[in-house]
């Protein structure tokens, strides 16, 4: 009965605490290891560049204005054929045979042109969606890394913990039996045992030493993990106080495969698909562009020369102008650009995007059907890491009670010192057992809620 009682208290303080599995210096650890893993942060930067995607989409209806300057010295040189006219009176043939102008001026011009998309055809709306989509799905792939992290870290604090509790033990374990040397010594001095007793206590010492030893190297690599993770320094990683609870989580909080992040983020892109699928087939609307232009041009320095001569001075004729500007002119109009044949390529584009969705809806059923699997195989390892829970409890409070006896036997002389200490080793066992069982416990909670997408580093 009084062990059953244990069994309760031991039980009810377990679920009392269960709410507090994930003490506030562990979610400061979870916080700063999504701050600084460089995967997460590359996934928030492309999640950042398609932001200016979607920008840079909605600005198409933004008027785009260029200006254009330049100077140029032009040199030509036209052949002209034209028909033969008589000059009446002097009888004079004009424009006979081929005639040459040779033409040399300077050229400045100048030029303000501005182009504006009034209808894209639909292509802005639908692509801008499709980015908004993509960009959700980017979102959810993040969120699913952070999840990751959490779980990672949460995995190595809990390892950290179950060491530390695991040394105590040994501590407790060691002083007892340095208790039990100074007992052994003094029944020997006074011919109450024999020098064996006192050997195998000394083996059971050199045994604790051993599992010193074993938790001294994996505490070292858990801490070097654990700052790798989070950027902290092992030093003040040391001064983290973390005790193994049991994480007490009901069947129902679990949720749905589909609140799972790497699903959302699946059903995103094939949103984003459809918007594209869409794009394409709106390719065949013609796009209308308002334009305006406002230009300059200056002619100075003009000489032209031809083959032509005069009837009176029988030379050839030269055309010259010191200066010919044309004042600022201005043109403003509503143009349509519409592809009516495109050689088919919008057909494969079409039939490419066709594809593309075909494959993600197979990806999909896929992964639902092996995340509902997973889920199913997640619950059961959950109730039977529970009830391990309860077991090794059990085991331990029975070992402990057992070692209490066999203590109290042990100085009555009612059993040799090798009995004693098979006890003692049976209590540590029992203790680590119980240890490493709530940690496959809490292990097996996270795996549960994130199997059905209710783990998140905001729910812990």
């Amino acid at each position: 009965m009084r062990n059953y009682l244990i069994m309760l208290f031991s039980f009810t303080t377990m679920l009392a605490h269960a709410q507090n599995a994930v003490g506030p210096d562990t979610k400061k650890l979870v916080q700063d290891a999504i701050a600084k893993d460089y995967e997460y942060r590359n996934q928030k930067l492309e999640s950042s560049k398609t932001t200016e995607d979607i920008k840079k989409a909605k600005e198409t209806y933004l008027p785009r204005v260029n200006a254009l300057g330049g100077y140029a010295y032009l040199n030509n040189k036209l052949l002209i054929d034209l028909p033969t006219l008589n000059v009446p009176l002097v009888n004079y043939p004009l424009f006979a045979g081929d005639k040459t102008f040779k033409t040399h001026t300077n050229l400045e011009i100048g030029a303000l042109n501005a182009q504006m998309v009034l209808f894209s055809g639909l292509q802005v709306p639908y692509g801008t969606k499709a980015l908004m989509m993509k960009q959700q799905a980017e979102e959810h792939m993040a969120e699913a890394k952070r999840r990751d992290i959490a779980q990672d870290v949460l995995t190595t604090v809990d390892q950290i913990a179950l060491l530390k509790q695991s040394k105590i033990l040994l501590d407790e374990s060691e002083k007892r039996l340095e208790k039990e040397i100074l007992r052994v010594n003094k029944a020997i001095a006074n011919g109450l045992a024999i020098p064996y007793d006192r050997k195998r206590i000394e083996v059971a010492k050199y045994q604790l030493a051993s599992k010193q030893e074993e938790y001294d190297g994996k505490r070292a690599l858990l801490y070097s993990r654990l700052s790798m993770l989070t950027g902290h320094s092992e030093q003040e990683l040391s001064e983290l106080d973390v005790e193994l609870q049991p994480w007490i989580v009901e069947e129902k909080e679990a949720g749905n495969v589909e609140d799972r992040p790497e699903v959302k983020a699946l059903n995103a892109g094939i949103q984003a698909t459809d918007f594209q699928i869409k794009m394409q087939r709106a390719k065949v609307l013609p796009q209308v562009v308002a334009l305006g232009s406002l230009s300059y041009a200056n002619l100075h320095g003009l000489k032209t020369e031809t083959s032509f001569t005069s009837p009176i001075t029988q030379k050839p004729l030269e055309l010259n102008a010191d200066k010919v500007r044309m004042n600022p002119g201005w043109v403003l109009g509503v143009g349509i650009k519409w592809d009516i044949f495109t050689g088919l390529s919008r057909t494969r584009d079409l039939n490419k995007l066709y594809i593309d969705r075909q494959i993600a809806e197979n990806r999909q059923k896929d992964i639902n059907e092996k995340l509902d699997l997973l889920k199913e195989k997640s619950l059961i390892e959950y109730r039977m890491a529970k009830k391990q829970v309860e077991l090794k409890n059990s085991e331990r409070e029975l070992s402990k009670s057992t070692l209490e006896i066999a203590t109290k036997s042990y100085i009555q002389g009612l059993i040799p010192v090798s009995e004693r200490l098979a006890t003692e080793t049976s209590y540590q066992q029992a203790q680590l057992d119980y240890l490493q069982a709530v940690f496959n416990q809490r292990k097996a909670a996270i795996d549960y809620l994130k199997a059905g997408g209710n783990f998140s580093v905001e729910s812990l």
